[in-house]
């Protein structure tokens, strides 16, 4: 071993150019020191590890095994590399944002002698480096930060906006966005954020349950902005049943039965949603409950295609037969798969 180490420092001495005096000089040991070590007769103290294996250009892990770690070395030029190439990004937004910026800034005053939709363009720009560059700054509760503050300037960018229209559509447009966040973000928090440890077993059933409040309460405000009574004619019947299901799909996932068997589950539950759903859901409004009831699998009849009533009834009794012979079909395979693996 030490014959390998002598071998493998004196290489590393040659490649840096340094005479074995030199050498010594920076360690403060004598020249035959360094040759007593080259030849594997001694080696050096413990200390001056980390002094030589920086002035070798190699890790302390190297020196001591006498050998190349090239995994090593090859995740440091990646790590380098990847720091140079979002360095150079980042450098690259922050120049197009600010050219963006100055131009829009003259054309606006250029051409409408104030600024109007320069403010446009401003939250837009905020928008873009709260997603590009923001998270560089942020070296504690990013998850939460990063997020909030997407959702901030997102609201700034449609408040610029509804004002330059003269729209009403604001607060719609933000419940839409803070939904589609709730939607991304609400299992993420739950999974990674301490403070949900306790439940964090139950996230899916957790994170569909905050997805199905928060839908109702954007549907109530859209009913009442649209002076609308559809909420709970149809909004809260349909969103219910949805709600239901994916749960009871959620379910099947804790089912102690092989794959095949757990998709059968899942088409006879798919089966009995589009069977049933069109027979539950009656509505004040004539129209809307036609179109309902024209995927009623029990009004079918082979026997006439000509109306359109009876071809959307025809055809959604194929996609359910379909469906059920798919589900069957899986569980006959699921069956045979337990009995085989049972003997």
């Amino acid at each position: 071993m030490e014959s390998n180490f002598g071998k493998y420092l004196k290489e590393k001495r040659q490649e840096r150019n340094l005479t074995q005096k030199q050498l010594a000089d920076e360690l403060f040991v004598s020249e035959s020191a360094v040759s007593k070590w080259e030849r594997g007769v001694a080696h050096p103290d413990i200390s001056l590890l980390l002094k030589l294996s920086e002035l070798l250009g190699i890790t302390e892990h190297e020196l001591l095994t006498a050998s190349t770690d090239t995994q090593l070395r090859k995740e440091k030029i990646q790590a380098k590399r990847w720091r140079a190439l979002t360095s150079f990004w980042s450098l690259f937004f922050y120049i197009s944002y600010g050219v963006a910026l100055l131009t829009c800034f003259i054309c606006n005053l250029a051409v409408n002698k104030t600024l109007s939709w320069f403010w446009i363009v401003l939250s837009a720009i905020l928008l873009a480096f709260s997603i590009t560059n923001l998270h560089a700054f942020i070296k504690k509760f990013r998850l939460v930060l990063v997020p909030l503050s997407i959702f901030l300037s997102l609201t700034l960018l449609l408040g610029v906006c509804a004002i330059y229209t003269g729209g009403k559509w604001f607060w719609i447009a933000t419940l839409s966005t803070l939904f589609g966040l709730i939607i991304i973000f609400s299992p993420i928090f739950i999974a990674n954020l301490p403070v949900f440890n306790k439940i964090k077993k139950f996230n899916n059933f957790i994170s569909v349950g905050i997805d199905y409040l928060f839908l109702n309460f954007l549907l109530i405000v859209i009913n009442a902005h649209t002076d609308g009574n559809w909420y709970l004619s149809l909004a809260l019947p349909l969103t219910t049943v949805f709600y239901l299901v994916i749960n009871l799909f959620l379910c099947v996932r804790f089912l102690r039965i092989n794959k095949l068997l757990k998709t059968s589950v899942i088409l006879f539950l798919v089966e009995l949603f589009l069977t049933l759903s069109p027979i539950l859901i009656k509505l004040n409004n004539p129209e809307v409950q036609k179109e309902i009831d024209g995927f009623n699998v029990f009004k079918a009849n082979f026997s006439c295609w000509l109306s359109e009533v009876s071809l959307e009834n025809n055809i959604a009794l194929i996609v359910a037969l379909t469906v059920l012979a798919t589900a069957i079909g899986f569980l006959i395979a699921g069956i045979f798969k337990k009995i085989k693996n049972k003997y």
